[in-house]
């Protein structure tokens, strides 16, 4: 579901290893037509028939299978997953970014074709023309297939008899990305024809749009499970965010992810986060995932091209319909009760994650990382001599209750320090601790400088999730000692 103005939302609801000294003085940063059906592919494959015949993608597969993730639905679920194949044969025209409409012509709208659509899809929307707004229920007949395959009245009577919750089955879809350093995230993305959005008192349900993506990212390091990241909608303080393998709630050492009603957000906790609990259908992936490589090679980081069955991942637009402008409260929040379709996995996945767990230190955080090959050969060919790393501190504001805090409410300053350059190798940094009253580490950042002090270019942020060690969840802390798997890159 993509993400919205959620304080506007219920306003309007409302309304209805070598340093430098680590105190060093900071350095002073410079301010067409459309062609298309063919037949579906088949759904049912084991997991035998989804593995690879090359032994490296095979050892992919098995990985992806390994941790293939378990989801537990809602007991009041109505939206329910299903494959891309299911839903192709529905879309009925294609509207671009300027309200063109095209009709489908589905010897294009297929797995093998998806991606032949003018600059591969990018700045199309791929349209239903059923009526796709339930307030609150989807009373129209020929607008059922949105419900999906376990949503569909005999399914749904059939789960009723069975003893038990029931279960769902569905492929996901599992993306290896080699991060290097023995470092590989598997993303397992999941399908639905449709999001059900939240209700908003007078204006009805906001958010409702047609195909939803979503997705849960397990990090491993030498095939071994360090993390877990899970996609909520919520965000801040409340969205699960990066979490360790020992926090992870597991079966058969396989990560756990709630399934928040309608809008399908993953948590790591039920009742935390929308609405989520652990009474409905199970979806178990297990043995049913979809291998997908994301990239031959972590240094260059390209892509790698899909063909023939494959191809519909290379598709760069979006999965439903534009959302809808006609409202009256859309120039005040951007969105209507129908909202943009979002695009699919052909993403960036070769980001860090959401936080960085570290361990939590006394006096003195230590920062461990690497530059990528590019940052390095950048630095070189501009007289890099220096690397600035600021230490991001953050409390919250007197008189606020920590577990309300918002964004706003925090007050933020960084400590700094400048170790030397140290190309491809890791450098490592020792920063002043952070001071105060309820201080923590919120992140880090850094600059590549030149010997006169000047530094040419800044990073963002990386978040830092600090724990304690022996103790499970996290805890704020004012050092932390940080190493930092993930190469640093950005654009210079």
């Amino acid at each position: 579901m993509p993400e919205k103005n959620t304080v506007g939302l219920w306003s309007l609801a409302l309304l209805g290893s070598q340093f430098i000294s680590v105190a060093a003085t900071p350095l002073h940063v410079p301010q067409v037509s459309f062609a298309g059906p063919s037949s579906s592919l088949p759904h049912g494959k084991t997991f035998q028939e989804l593995m690879p015949q090359n032994l490296d993608d095979q050892e992919m597969a098995k990985l992806l299978n390994q941790y293939a993730p378990i989801f537990k639905l809602s007991k009041d679920e109505r939206y329910f997953p299903s494959t891309i194949d299911y839903m192709l044969p529905h879309y009925s025209f294609i509207e671009n970014i300027s309200g063109d409409t095209y009709p489908a012509n589905h010897t294009i709208l297929t797995p093998s074709h998806l991606d032949t659509l003018p600059l591969a899809g990018a700045f199309l929307f791929l349209s239903i023309g059923e009526p796709h707004n339930p307030q609150p229920f989807l009373v129209e007949k020929e607008s059922q297939y949105l419900y999906g395959p376990a949503g569909q009245v005999a399914e749904v009577e059939k789960r009723k008899k069975l003893k038990g919750r029931g279960s769902i089955e569905e492929p996901v879809y599992g993306f290896w990305v080699d991060q290097n350093r023995g470092v590989v995230d598997l993303w397992y993305w999941t399908f639905y024809p449709f999001n059900f959005g939240k209700p908003a008192a007078r204006f009805g349900i906001l958010g409702n749009h047609v195909a939803d993506w979503e997705h849960l990212r397990v990090r491993t390091v030498d095939g071994i499970p360090v993390s877990v990241d899970f996609n909520t909608h919520e965000g801040g303080r409340l969205s699960a965010g990066t979490v360790r393998w020992e926090d992870v709630e597991k079966l058969q050492d396989r990560p756990v992810a709630y399934v928040a009603m309608g809008s399908h957000g993953l948590g790591n906790i039920f009742k935390i986060v929308d609405k989520t609990d652990d009474e409905g259908p199970i979806w178990d992936s297990l043995g049913n995932v979809i291998p997908v490589r994301y990239w031959f090679d972590a240094h260059d980081r390209k892509r790698v091209r899909h063909v023939g069955e494959e191809s519909w991942r290379n598709f760069k637009g979006q999965w439903g319909n534009k959302g809808e402008t006609d409202c009256w409260w859309h120039s005040i929040l951007g969105f209507c009760q129908v909202v943009d379709a979002p695009p699919g996995p052909n993403r960036d996945l070769g980001v860090p994650p959401e936080c960085i767990t570290a361990p939590l230190a006394t006096e003195y955080s230590t920062y461990n990382f690497y530059l990528s090959s590019h940052a390095v050969k950048w630095a070189e060919e501009h007289g890099i001599t220096m690397v600035q790393v600021e230490q991001t501190c953050a409390r919250p504001r007197r008189g606020k209750d920590d577990d309300d805090t918002s964004v706003e409410d925090i007050d933020t300053w960084n400590t700094k320090g400048v170790i030397f350059f140290n190309g491809k190798d890791q450098h490592s940094a020792r920063l002043p601790e952070c001071k105060g009253v309820q201080s923590s580490v919120r992140g880090y950042r850094i600059s590549l400088c030149v010997v006169d002090g000047r530094c040419l270019t800044t990073s963002r942020e990386r978040l830092i999730c600090s724990y304690e060690p022996g103790e499970r969840g996290n805890k704020p802390g004012g050092a932390v000692t940080v190493n930092d798997i993930d190469d640093w890159r950005w654009k210079y």
